[in-house]
């Protein structure tokens, strides 16, 4: 055999000894399959923030000096709009009804909505007005589309008023005579009292935020032809967790649905 010959097998001998070995998928361990799908976060401003309560900022405004916004958003998907055009002569405009949030729980609209903004998007302890296309407000005046929430204001309401029921478990409260409607009142020192609708009743409560719980509750131990409305009324208030409080009253919930109760302020306390 020549030299070159030689040469060239062993250079082709080498250069296959270097190549890449072979590679065989293990019988025992199955091939991780290709992710095909982006893994979709559940949390939203609807189920993860406090958003119920009240809002309140100055929009700007094409022909005056602002508008004072005060929007309430409650646990039922209820909703109480006040606006006051300042620099303008007129009373404060009230609009109230429901609202519903988008497919990606971040963004609500204000139903039955007559004039003004309807879309919302929800932030933390913040609601953002959105234009006419549901897409945030640019430019310099974009901050000042921005409602901020009043959680001590709605804290400072709840004490020194009497609350009169006005309606359980979606049922209105009938009028009597003479008039034995349940109501209570709260005082600053974590204190509650009432009439539950025969019985009088005393207890204590905690709140943090618009979150609200009650102790259990003491009562006097009369004879009741009504008791099932009584019995009723406190074994509600005694489940619900949290409440919101708007010009239209204070109503009482447990997590998010509907209210349990509610109640309009008839006597403010001395």
């Amino acid at each position: 055999m020549s030299k070159p010959l030689i040469l060239c097998l062993t250079a082709w001998l080498v250069l296959a000894a270097c190549g890449p070995a072979p590679t065989e998928q293990s019988a025992t361990t199955p091939a991780e399959p290709a992710k095909t799908e982006t893994q979709v976060d559940q949390h939203n401003s609807q189920n993860s923030l406090d958003w119920a309560g009240t809002y309140r900022g100055v929009v700007p405004c094409a022909d005056c000096e602002g508008i004072d916004t005060l929007l309430t958003l409650n646990m039922d998907n209820s909703y109480l709009l006040s606006t006051t055009y300042l620099g303008k002569e007129g009373d404060a405009i009230q609009q109230q009804g429901t609202f519903e949030w988008d497919a990606k729980g971040s963004v609500i609209q204000l139903l039955n909505q007559k004039e003004g903004p309807a879309l919302y998007k929800v932030g933390e302890n913040q609601l953002f007005q959105l234009d006419m296309a549901g897409q945030v407000i640019t430019g310099d005046l974009a901050e000042n589309y921005k409602l901020n929430k009043q959680a001590q204001q709605a804290q400072v309401q709840l004490t020194g008023v009497r609350w009169k029921l006005t309606e359980l478990m979606g049922q209105p409260v009938p009028a009597t005579e003479p008039d034995m409607t349940p109501y209570l009142e709260f005082t600053a020192d974590n204190r509650v009292s009432g009439f539950a609708g025969c019985n009088q009743f005393t207890g204590a409560y905690e709140t943090e935020g618009l979150g609200l719980q009650f102790k259990p509750m003491a009562t006097t131990q009369k004879a009741c032809l009504n008791g099932s409305v009584e019995d009723q009324f406190l074994s509600t208030i005694q489940g619900i967790d949290n409440y919101s409080l708007s010009d239209s009253g204070l109503a009482f919930y447990k997590a998010r649905t509907a209210a349990l109760a509610r109640f309009t302020a008839v006597q403010v306390q001395p």
